[in-house]
């Protein structure tokens, strides 16, 4: 990544967490109830409008993301996923999928969970990585990385220096003993 698109990353991010944080200031009441994911994209779609500049357009549920920050061509800012729970395999996997075929400057998938969590969880999907952090809205929005994994782009199963793990069976003893 160059210095430029990091910069560029890091800016787009912290347009995110000001979005965040202000759904979070205004809306709060809504993460105990049972709402559709949809509700709180269309909340956070429109604090986030109020950020980007007038170029970048702010919608839901379009090319297969919850919340696209776009130039409604081929240029996207930001894409989100959004969970009430623990971002599935499958999700993750639909995500870093959407970043690597779309080119997007940032996606992210996060996870607000109702009030049992002093956290959310945030999913920063990267070409060759996936960093995991935590924001605490209690502590002033501070966040930390958890862990960064690295994410090959081959398919596991072709990678000649990984083997399969093949479960062995026993074969009955043809004289009706155990085997032993």
């Amino acid at each position: 990544m160059s210095e430029r698109a990091r910069e560029t990353s890091i800016a787009i991010y912290d347009d995110f967490k000001r979005g965040l944080e202000t759904l979070l200031a205004r809306d709060r009441d809504l993460f105990g109830k049972d709402i559709r994911k949809e509700t709180l994209a269309c909340r956070l779609a429109m604090y986030l409008a109020q950020i980007f500049p007038p170029e970048w357009f702010v919608d839901i549920s379009v090319e297969g993301a919850d919340l696209l920050v776009w130039d409604r061509n081929e240029r996207i800012a930001l894409a989100l996923f959004i969970s009430r729970d623990y971002v599935s395999e499958k999700g993750k996997e639909k995500a870093r999928n959407f970043h690597s075929s779309r080119n997007c400057m940032l996606t992210l998938a996060f996870t607000l969970f109702s009030d049992e969590k002093d956290y959310i969880l945030i999913y920063r999907f990267e070409r060759l990585f996936l960093d995991y952090i935590h924001i605490f809205p209690s502590a002033g929005f501070d966040e930390r990385v958890l862990k960064r994994c690295l994410s090959s782009e081959i398919d596991r199963n072709d990678d000649p220096m990984l083997f399969r793990i093949r479960r062995r069976h026993r074969k009955p003893a043809s004289d009706g003993q155990s085997g032993k």
